[in-house]
């Protein structure tokens, strides 16, 4: 049961991993989903961010909140530049993208879609062009030059007006200066509001208003495959098993277990489910972030490996776009943007590299949990475990070392031989790794006894080692383990700015290069009909647009613009 705006809605799904499914409301209305994303501006400098808010509805406007992760593509020439996921909560995500250095000057296609969407196909995607202007390379024409490219995108159609009203508090700033929106007229019943503020953009680029909204999201489509499931927990990995040997799809042993952990400190381990036909599922959460992911195959004596394949569409097919000219005219404007921003990324700590960490998923006290430190420090892992590790032992079966664990069965425990072996999270399938390990390098061992149900699979007791760099160093994987470095879903976003309302700040001789003044997309008027946003001019000088976008629990849309100068 999930609460849909006041209304309670009976949401049933039906499915098996090789048939198609529908998602229905009360059991008689197929759910549609579509989204929107509201980006800062619409033209960038190659290394800029983009920064972008997204929202879902269904196909009648009204906010929807079913999918966890919505993704989102820059296509150039039908090939993804760039490609992110976004954490959605509540049916509403923030996200960024930051564009290459190196990225080639021209128009670029904006898309945005939820697996559920997949299943009516490209044809509801959300869809939206963007500049990017690579000042590096050559590319501008004199003023009397054909300017048919220039005012490709730009609408003859007359620009609706705003829904709510959205003025500064000042018609001209000076640089570095202190200001306000002041935001009128806005509804109680408001879902999701978004404000930016960002240099006013020296061409026309794509639709901003109300239309591209209203475009967006009522868009129509009588297919619907089934084929994909929606992310309406979090989101799915997928794979495929790998016969190691002939490097094709598929399953010849009904025993294979594949499972997905997160190496580092903590527990993270998912079940797979698995297809007659080799394809995986892994149903995760709380694995934002870029991180490494590894995958194993229990079960499958190194036959077999799982790879993991992209959640993104492989090609999306766009119309050819113009040749971005750029008039000699923009040239000045465009050389100051250029400087400040290679002045912001000297001076200014890179977000981008902050790590998105999440608390262990497996949250349970060990049974017995071994500091090395305190203890006698053995030279070989046979040493340590045979002297004072309580409950886990090592034992020969053909030919082979395997841990065994104590297992609680009825009234009485004796040693289970399936446990789960994990150094720095990491899955170790092949115990032999483990007896072979330096110890040196281990800095605790936990023991949990068993059983232990972890995604579905019940285990005979958990084994965790962790070394002190938690980078599981120097660990030999057997070909049914693989790791790789896995870029998840990102959590919120936001854009620190300076504060200059006092007058400290504006006297500091670090360059403040914005071209992005105000980026607010969780705006909250708490129910009222009028606030005000405060915002920091930077050292850039120009003409600037403020846009507000949203929407309403009733599917109404919000959106109003208004510009403002900043001189010397």
């Amino acid at each position: 049961m999930k609460r849909y705006f006041g209304c309670i809605l009976l949401i049933v799904i039906a499915f098996n991993f090789s048939d198609s499914f529908a998602v229905q409301i009360f059991g008689k209305v197929e759910l549609r989903e579509r989204i929107y994303v509201q980006t800062d501006k619409q033209l960038y400098l190659a290394g800029e961010p983009i920064l972008l808010k997204v929202f879902t509805t269904d196909a009648e406007q009204i906010p929807l909140t079913f999918s966890k992760i919505a993704y989102v593509e820059m296509i150039g020439d039908s090939v993804a530049r760039e490609q992110i996921m976004v954490e959605l909560t509540d049916g509403t995500g923030t996200g960024r993208i930051q564009l290459s250095a190196d990225l080639p000057t021209g128009y670029y296609h904006l898309i945005a879609y939820t697996q559920f969407m997949r299943n009516e196909g490209a044809d509801v995607f959300f869809e939206k062009n963007i500049a990017v202007v690579n000042t590096f390379q050559s590319g501008y024409y004199p003023a009397d030059a054909d300017s048919e490219t220039e005012n490709h995108f730009s609408s003859s159609e007359e620009k609706e007006s705003g829904t709510v009203s959205l003025q500064p508090d000042k018609t001209i700033y000076s640089t570095r200066d202190h200001g306000e929106l002041i935001l009128t007229g806005l509804p109680e019943n408001i879902h999701t509001l978004s404000v930016s503020i960002a240099g006013k953009e020296i061409i026309p680029v794509s639709e901003s208003d109300m239309s591209l909204i209203r475009k967006n999201l009522t868009k129509k489509s009588a297919a619907f495959s089934g084929k994909y499931l929606p992310e309406y927990e979090g989101h799915i990995v997928t794979g495929k098993i790998i016969d190691n040997q002939t490097g094709l799809t598929g399953v010849d042993n009904i025993l294979l277990t594949p499972g997905l952990t997160v190496p580092g400190e903590g527990i993270r381990f998912f079940a797979g489910q698995k297809s007659n036909t080799g394809e995986v599922r892994f149903f995760t959460s709380g694995i934002s972030g870029t991180k490494e992911i590894s995958t194993v195959i229990f079960h499958s004596d190194e036959k077999n490996r799982i790879d993991i394949q992209s959640p993104f569409i492989t090609r999306f097919v766009t119309e050819p776009m113009p040749a971005l000219r750029l008039d000699t005219a923009c040239y000045g404007r465009l050389l100051a943007r250029s400087v400040a921003l290679q002045l912001f990324h000297y001076f200014s700590e890179d977000p981008s590299t902050h790590q998105n960490i999440s608390a262990p998923f497996l949250k349970m006290k060990p049974t017995w949990s071994y500091p090395l430190d305190e203890y006698t420090r053995f030279t070989t892992m046979r040493e340590v475990f045979v002297e004072f590790i309580m409950g886990a032992r090592f034992r020969r079966n053909a030919g082979k070392q395997e841990i065994s664990v104590l297992v609680k069965r009825g009234s009485s425990y004796d040693y289970g031989t399936v446990p789960l072996v994990l150094l720095d999270g990491a899955p170790v399938s092949d115990h032999n790794v483990i007896y072979n390990y330096d110890p040196l390098t281990v800095e605790r061992i936990n023991i949990y006894y068993g059983p232990r149900v972890l995604g579905g699979y019940l285990f005979d007791g958990v084994v965790e080692l962790t070394t002190y760099r938690h980078l599981h160093q120097d660990l030999i994987m057997s070909r049914s383990t693989q790791i790789m470095s896995y870029e998840g879903p990102q959590l919120p976003y936001r854009l620190d700015t300076p504060d200059y309302s006092e007058e400290k700040n504006r006297q500091s001789r670090m360059p403040d290069g914005r071209h992005t003044l105000l980026w607010n997309p969780d705006v909250r008027p708490d129910g009222k009909s009028s606030i005000r946003l405060p915002f920091d001019t930077s050292d850039l000088t120009g003409e600037f647009q403020a846009t507000v976008e949203g929407i309403t629990k009733d599917g109404e849309i919000i959106f109003a613009t208004s510009f403002f100068t900043v001189g010397r």
